[in-house]
């Protein structure tokens, strides 16, 4: 299958569970499980139950989805990467920064991605190297080149260290932009750095399903992201991710 192909899939399975999580909001924001700042929701397994049903029925690839882990498929390189919602706290709230995130990582390098964020009508889509788009029109990062006249997408992720001196060199960190924006969401986030309403993203201690999609589609639209492993090199450990606009030089 074509990237052009792949990322139809991705937007159907995204758009099924999208939809599902919006009808059923009442009752699927039911807490079903916490864990210091980790919250799951009933949600999460339905929609990621309706994402992989569809992924695994067009696809051979492996799956590592945010709530089950590891969904067995083809030995090779290639895996899709999900995050049935992101931002549970905000849609049991309901606060609108909430989606459907779903990548494909070829040899650890998220290569496309889809955000589907119902609340907001807005379905972000890009492919790495050929382009990104909102609601199927074409979109590219900002053009803001210096920090202190730029806005920066960050948060606090639940596995992220929050010691003193983490969060004295977090602090540091964020100072030198104009704004900084946290809207407890991963993916909505790198979307709206993909959009050009932000300029930068950076968290540290997220995982490979909260940031895929948005990281495919911020290359997509001409920007610059660098992932590190935090614990290890593999997919399922935490992560520093950064994503620029291209022509900021750091974060």
């Amino acid at each position: 299958m074509t990237d052009q192909e792949l990322l139809a899939v991705a937007q159907h399975a995204a758009a099924r569970a999208a939809a599902a999580l919006m009808d059923h909001r009442a009752a699927w924001s039911a807490v079903e499980a916490e864990e210091g700042r980790e919250v799951k929701l009933r949600a999460d397994s339905h929609a990621e139950a309706l994402i992989i049903e569809t992924l695994r029925a067009a696809t051979p690839y492996r799956i590592l989805s945010e709530e089950i882990g590891w969904v067995d498929g083809a030995a090779d390189d290639v895996v899709w990467a999900v995050d049935p919602l992101d931002g549970s706290v905000n849609y049991a709230q309901g606060f609108p920064h909430w989606g459907v995130s779903i990548a494909l990582v070829r040899a650890g390098r998220p290569v496309l991605g889809i955000v589907d964020c119902p609340a907001l009508g807005e379905v972000f889509t890009g492919i790495a190297g050929e382009g990104a788009w909102l609601n199927g029109a074409p979109m590219k990062v900002s053009s803001v080149d210096d920090p202190a006249r730029g806005v920066l997408m960050t948060g606090i992720p639940a596995r992220a260290a929050t010691d003193a001196e983490t969060m004295t060199a977090f602090t540091a960190r964020i100072t030198r932009w104009r704004k900084v924006r946290m809207i407890g969401s991963a993916a909505c986030a790198l979307a709206y750095v993909a959009a050009g309403r932000a300029d930068a993203y950076h968290e540290t201690g997220g995982m490979m399903w909260d940031v895929a999609g948005g990281c495919a589609i911020v290359s997509g639209a001409g920007g610059r992201v660098a992932i590190t492993g935090v614990d290890s090199n593999a997919l399922d450990s935490r992560l520093d991710v950064k994503a620029l606009n291209g022509p900021i030089a750091t974060i």
